[in-house]
């Protein structure tokens, strides 16, 4: 029997297939539209897209922080800071956030006031004037315990949810914790990537870091995501200086202005073995952390009527670095050079002999010895310790002008020493060619050349220790905050200037000259210590280097250079007092030098590790009780011959010259 079929599942299949049918054309229809749209975003952003890119960025707010960099710290040689970097903080007002909630106002002015030196009406006055600022600022340089309390405050979230809008900037602001100590050699910095004078100028790049950042963006639903770049600090320069040296030498130089005066007066005492600087100064000084204070130099009266253009130059001469930057006529000093020169190219044996009548005649001109009445019958290592004119002209007019050429140039006079200091003068000097018999005979006794302080110690040096020029410098080593070294400065030999036999005789004539000679007021009981006086007159020049003659009669520098032990030197020291005001009677005489540096010398020996030997025939010097001076064994001084530009007497026309 046949069965009737169910016809159901024939409707539905059709009905489903309808309907797939359907949904197709629908998700075609969909995928064009789509295709379509992103067709045309595509377009749209090819077009536009910076634009719109700029108007979504505009409802968001970027943070971005700088972190600034600590500047590194100077020391001396034992670690004692003498410049440093401490952090403060800058207040900062942001009138659009504090604004932009009617709660935050009160709160948050009500905790500046409270806080700080700081107005109602003021802060008032900013939201009204500038209320889309984001960035005031109020107050500078805060420390950590000023803005302690408005910290806690802003911390204490349950109690002041609303306090907005204010935070601290941080910088950092340089200290120097010994005032005018070292003044000329640490220079001082404006900013903390900005060194303007001596070691903080030379070396800025080591002690400039690099800031860091912090760095994010948040609109009005998102909190603030931040990435942060930590600052890179300077690093830290250890330095050749002795702070109780250094600390030594300026306390004298200080009595010594406060007593007499003087245009300048200057000190450094360096290690001959390898040219380190263990301290050097020059008078007057600055305060490193506030050195556009010129009250202890002029008057109020005098700094009021003051141009800028005299402010300027004013501020320039205080802060030159007379070691460096000035040059002068040595004097006397150069005399042992001249004698070293011609040992060492054997013009001198050592066995020579000498006679000063007081004067020689070069050039139809008279050249003056300082002592007029003449010194008779010289030995060579007498002729070094009675510092005689005439006897050095003569060994001058022996070498010539090539050899007095030559070891001019190998001493270093003439050229930079390329001392580790900004400003460097290289000195004055002339080609064998341009020498006539007069440049060779006072250059032989320290006219008529031009050299700077650094250039006569390191030459000096090479005479005591064996003939080795080392390039002077101040700078041991750089390290890191944590004390890592990154860079060793080592000894920098440049040269043998002569040979040690040379140098060994030389120290010989120089203990005699402080035992026995000019010097012999430097002489401290005890003590086996070696050195030369120098005196001469200071000269005008014109812009293109003429010597116009002497500027006045009182217009001297006088100076000594030291050393000790003879046979071993442990330190040279240079001490140039540039026209010192001192009395008529002691005007061109080294007495005022010598007692200086007799007076430093007590007190730093110890600290350079050099003990007394009461074997030696040294004296202590008396006192005159009439000047105050220590005494000087030699005669008044006569000007010395500036070359070309001869003084002459109205009655003789005679050219003069000094000790």
């Amino acid at each position: 029997m046949a069965k009737k079929r169910n016809k159901e599942p024939f409707v539905d299949n059709m009905f489903n297939n309808r309907m797939k049918e359907k949904l197709l054309m629908a998700f075609g229809i969909i995928l064009m539209l789509l295709i379509a749209l992103a067709t045309y975003l595509t377009y749209i952003n090819y077009k536009n897209g910076d634009k719109y890119s700029k108007l979504v960025l505009d409802n968001q707010q970027y943070d971005s922080t700088t972190l600034p960099f600590k500047r590194g710290d100077i020391k001396d040689r034992s670690g004692t800071v003498l410049a440093y970097s401490s952090k403060v903080y800058n207040l900062i007002f942001d009138p659009k956030v504090v604004l932009s909630d009617e709660r935050f106002k009160e709160p948050t002015l009500t905790a500046l006031t409270q806080c700080f030196d700081l107005s109602w009406q003021d802060l008032e006055a900013i939201l009204t004037a500038k209320p889309q600022s984001h960035y005031e600022k109020l107050l500078k340089g805060l420390t950590a315990d000023q803005i302690a309390s408005f910290n806690a405050l802003v911390n204490d979230y349950e109690n002041n949810p609303f306090i907005k809008g204010v935070w601290f900037e941080e910088e950092y602001v340089r200290n120097y914790p010994f005032g005018s100590l070292a003044c000329d050699v640490i220079g001082f910095a404006t900013s903390a990537s900005s060194g303007e004078l001596g070691l903080e100028n030379y070396y800025n790049n080591e002690l400039t870091g690099i800031d860091g950042v912090s760095y994010g963006y948040v609109d009005s639903d998102l909190n603030l995501e931040k990435t942060v770049k930590a600052a890179v600090d300077g690093y830290n320069i250890i330095t050749t200086i002795d702070f109780s040296v250094q600390s030594i030498i300026e306390k004298h130089i200080k009595a010594f202005n406060e007593e007499y005066g003087s245009r300048n007066t200057a000190v450094i005492v360096m290690n001959p073995n390898n040219g380190e600087i263990i301290a050097e100064a020059s008078y007057p000084v600055f305060d490193l952390n506030n050195p556009r204070d010129m009250s202890g130099i002029y008057t109020e009266e005098e700094r009021n009527a003051m141009s800028d253009e005299e402010t300027v130059n004013a501020l320039y001469q205080l802060w030159r670095n007379y070691c460096v930057s000035d040059i002068y006529e040595p004097g006397s000093v150069i005399k042992p050079f001249t004698v070293a020169a011609a040992l060492e190219e054997g013009v001198l044996t050592g066995n020579e002999t000498f006679t000063c009548n007081g004067y020689e005649t070069v050039l139809d001109k008279d050249v003056w010895c300082h002592n007029r009445n003449g010194h008779g019958v010289l030995n060579v290592e007498q002729a070094v310790m009675q510092s005689c004119n005439v006897a050095l002209l003569e060994i001058g007019d022996m070498m010539g002008a090539g050899l007095m050429a030559k070891y001019q140039e190998i001493f270093g006079f003439g050229y930079k020493t390329y001392v580790d200091l900004p400003g460097e003068d290289a000195g004055l000097t002339k080609d064998a060619e341009d020498m006539d018999a007069t440049d060779i005979a006072t250059n032989s006794f320290g006219q008529n050349f031009n050299v700077n302080m650094h250039q006569m110690i390191a030459g000096f040096a090479s005479l005591i220790n064996g003939g080795y020029y080392y390039e002077p410098h101040f700078v041991k080593r750089i390290e890191t905050n944590s004390g890592e070294v990154v860079s060793t400065v080592n000894p920098t030999l440049i040269r043998q200037t002569i040979t040690r036999e040379t140098s060994e005789i030389i120290r010989g004539y120089l203990r005699s000259t402080v035992s026995e000679g000019t010097a012999k007021s430097v002489a401290i009981e005890g003590y086996d210590i070696g050195g030369k006086t120098g005196t001469g007159q200071m000269w005008a020049y014109d812009e293109e280097g003429n010597n116009l003659g002497k500027r006045s009669e009182h217009d001297y520098l006088i100076s000594f250079m030291g050393f000790a032990p003879v046979d071993d030197p442990q330190f040279l020291i240079y001490v140039v007092i540039d026209i010192p005001d001192v009395e008529a009677g002691l005007i061109g005489k080294s007495a005022p030098v010598c007692r200086l540096s007799h007076d430093i010398l007590v007190d730093i020996l110890p600290y350079l590790n050099v003990f007394p030997d009461y074997s030696g025939t040294a004296t202590t010097p008396e006192k005159d009780s009439s000047t105050g001076n220590v005494e000087d064994n030699t005669t008044a001084a006569e000007p010395e011959t500036p070359g070309n530009q001869q003084e002459t007497t109205p009655a003789t026309g005679n050219t003069t010259a000094a000790n």
